[in-house]
This record gives C-alpha cells, sequence and structure tokens, in this order.
C-alpha cells in the first residue's frame, strides 16, 4: 500500500563545435614585394555529458522539458 515515486534520468551528450577566425599577418620586407600569411584559427570539438538523475517527487518534469527542450539539455553547448 506504499506509493513511490519513479526514478527519473536526463541526459545528452551532443558535440560542441567552436570555430575560431583566422589570424592574418601581413609581412613586408625592404626588397620584396609585402605579402600576408594566413594561419587557419582552430577548432574546438567538444562531447560535454550532461546527466539530472533524481526522482519524479522532487521536481515537476514538464516545467524541465520545457525550459531545455525535449532531450533536457539543447543549447547548452560550451556550459
Amino acid at each position: 500500500g506504499v506509493v513511490c515515486p519513479e526514478p527519473f534520468a536526463l541526459t545528452s551528450n551532443e558535440t560542441c563545435v567552436i570555430k575560431y577566425p583566422d589570424t592574418i599577418v601581413d609581412i613586408v620586407e625592404p626588397d620584396s614585394p609585402p605579402y600576408s600569411v594566413i594561419y587557419p584559427g582552430p577548432t574546438l570539438t567538444t562531447f560535454p555529458q550532461q546527466t539530472i538523475v533524481g526522482s519524479t517527487a522532487l521536481f515537476d518534469i514538464g516545467n524541465l522539458l520545457g525550459s531545455r527542450g525535449s532531450l533536457g539539455f539543447r543549447g547548452m553547448c560550451g556550459s
């Protein structure tokens, strides 16, 4: 006759890619025409993993899903 809350978990593992801008260096030598060297900016790729584990008795699941997306964590790249 005892009612227990159900376990609950939300997980997310979305790739986060950040591309930094290129660096351009202008080279000027006395006896040569000027020229530019472009160093490509680095690309940082991470695989953040977030998990919420708890009980349905601790919070309103509908509000959590509504504020964070269907998987619970969309749009949190880099956080």
